[in-house]
């Protein structure tokens, strides 16, 4: 039986935020992505799309994140040992269970060289051809109003929308920015619903590890 607590393999058959994204899209708009599936360049793949998928956040604090799961879900103390240490070296205090975490200043940094690098690797080729490409991103960035309006600005300054005809960007796991060359829509997820999601998401991957 699975133990949902415990972090997956850091290598894995299936991708577990591309899981994630595929039920969000395939639930949340039935109509637009119900015969979406996992695929590789692009991510997930339907009938007439195409959507990338990618995280955008602090990579230190990311790191910290991983490191924080492995070590309250570590019984080798040599290890948890190690693992309490680096987090020392990246500049955070292990609190063993409820981790208290550095207030980091909400920034478009992290979100806009996550959209800079898929348009270009979009634009490198080497992708399946579709009629539209949309791209999905997860961030831990507060997506603030000012944030939001910097956003738009780039995508449609940088011609981005040329690229990618909707941007998906997930806040914290579920706060739901739905960019286009129109505007931005806002869909706040129900918690306890995006939180049964990710554990189907979490069980197809682990499937997939088993072979089945």
């Amino acid at each position: 039986m699975s133990n949902d607590h415990k972090p997956l393999p850091e290598h894995t058959k299936i991708d577990y935020d591309e899981c994630c994204a595929l039920l969000i899209l395939k639930e949340l708009f039935p109509k637009e992505y119900s015969t979406l599936v996992i695929a590789d360049k692009p991510d997930l793949q339907g009938n007439d799309v195409g959507i990338e998928v990618t995280i955008a956040g602090n990579k230190k604090h990311l790191e910290a994140f991983n490191i924080c799961v492995k070590a309250n879900n570590s019984d080798n103390l040599e290890k948890k040992h190690y693992y309490i240490e680096r987090l020392k070296q990246l500049g955070i205090k292990y609190t063993d269970g409820f981790q208290v975490w550095p207030g980091v200043k909400p920034s478009y940094e992290y979100v806009k060289k996550a959209v800079e690098s898929k348009v270009k690797k979009l634009n490198s080729g080497g992708y399946k051809h579709f009629d539209r490409y949309e791209l999905f991103i997860f961030t831990d960035t507060w997506m603030t109003e000012s944030i939001i309006t910097e956003a738009m600005s780039h995508f449609c300054n940088a011609s981005v929308f040329d690229s990618y005809k909707k941007i998906f960007v997930l806040e914290k796991g579920y706060k739901l920015h739905v960019f286009t060359d129109t505007g931005c829509q806002i869909i706040e997820i129900d918690i306890s619903e995006q939180s049964e999601r990710n554990i189907r998401a979490r069980r197809i991957v682990e499937s997939a590890e088993m072979g089945n």
